[in-house]
């Protein structure tokens, strides 16, 4: 790009999705400003932490898998220096000022390395984007047998229409 120098940190810092930094032992190094208002948390409050700590697990939820889940994802992308992308994640946060109070999201992610002039991974970003609203408005297209049609591209009704 010719001209003005893009200001690279302020582009990650305005991105419209949800960014944590880690580093490779999982400490929160940043986080945009998309993933403070998903997470009601502040900078201050994530920065330094592991990042287990800051989202642990919901320990009402004995099948819960997000935190084993993601802990394989992370290890992944250090062994590989490859982008994992993650199928959808049921994720439950706690709120904050309210311990052991949980509310469930789904997340769709990608954890990818950052790698410094060595080509080893320096950082860890794990982007995420909150599907929640999505994946209720497909339950309730799918438990109404409204389906989308995709030789019109329209959503239409299967009921009575000879689909099987």
């Amino acid at each position: 790009m010719t001209g003005a120098q893009i200001d690279y940190a302020a582009v990650y810092r305005q991105l419209p999705i949800p960014v944590l930094l880690l580093t490779p032992e999982f400490a929160i190094a940043d986080v945009n400003q998309a993933s403070l208002q998903a997470t009601g948390r502040t900078r201050d409050e994530l920065l330094g932490r592991d990042v287990f700590d800051a989202f642990p697990g919901n320990p009402s939820d004995p099948g819960a898998t997000t935190v084993s889940n993601t802990i394989a994802s992370l290890r992944q992308v250090l062994a590989t220096g490859e982008p994992y992308a993650m199928e959808f994640q049921k994720s439950d946060i706690e709120v904050p000022g309210s311990p052991g109070l949980f509310v469930r999201y789904y997340w769709s992610g990608v954890n990818a390395p950052v790698l410094g002039p060595d080509g080893r991974v320096e950082l860890i970003a794990i982007m995420a984007e909150d599907v929640t609203d999505r994946l209720h408005r497909f339950m309730s297209a799918v438990e109404s047998d409204e389906m989308y049609d995709e030789d019109s591209g329209l959503a239409a009704r299967t009921a009575g229409a000879g689909v099987a």
